[in-house]
């Protein structure tokens, strides 16, 4: 069998006296997709910062790829190709749906900004971005402002700039809100 795409081995985080992840084992395999299922106050959201680094395990292991990254902070395990959502949106609310996607283009692919050179010359960023809009139903949505998208908009952008990163894993903290309406399909098929 192929190395893992993500294992967890016995990963461990307390709380003081409470374990919100217990001896946690998961693997997941290229291609598969999981789910994690249960009421508030399970550690689900727990569980998903302890996998992109925006919490640290008190025991156990993360790897990805094959390589240990228990100990990576998340900025370096996004340059490893793992990005997640957040389960309250947080995108950038005074630019607009392009310029938030052109920002997650570029931080994924390394700048690409010239000093003293507009950002609108870089037409191969602002073209990828689109790319990214559209795959998430949101490129009649380019020029809007991002605080005036409705909460469910906000929610596909924020998804459009975690795949802006070409991601080889992603993390959805409460996904079922981010959806193309139009079409009446899960934007992640």
């Amino acid at each position: 069998m192929a190395e893992p795409l993500l294992r967890l081995d016995g990963v461990v985080r307390r709380f003081g006296g409470l374990a919100a992840a217990d001896g946690v084992d998961l693997v997941v395999q290229r291609g598969e997709i999981h789910a994690l299922i249960g009421p508030n106050g399970a550690g689900k959201t727990t569980l998903v910062h302890l996998i992109s680094g925006a919490l640290r395990a008190d025991a156990g292991e993360v790897r990805f790829s094959g390589a240990d990254i228990t100990a990576l902070s998340m900025h370096q395990r996004v340059k490893r190709g793992l990005a997640r959502s957040y389960q309250v949106t947080s995108i950038l609310r005074r630019l607009t749906v392009l310029e938030n996607a052109a920002l997650a283009v570029q931080a994924g692919a390394g700048s690409s900004l010239r000093f003293w050179v507009p950002a609108s010359s870089e037409t191969r960023l602002f073209d990828e971005a689109r790319q990214v809009l559209s795959r998430v139903g949101l490129a009649e949505r380019v020029n809007v402002t991002a605080g005036r998208l409705a909460h469910g908009e906000q929610r596909q952008l924020e998804v459009a700039l975690a795949l802006a990163t070409r991601p080889r894993l992603l993390l959805l903290d409460e996904p079922w809100q981010a959806w193309d309406r139009r079409s009446r399909r899960a934007w992640w098929r």
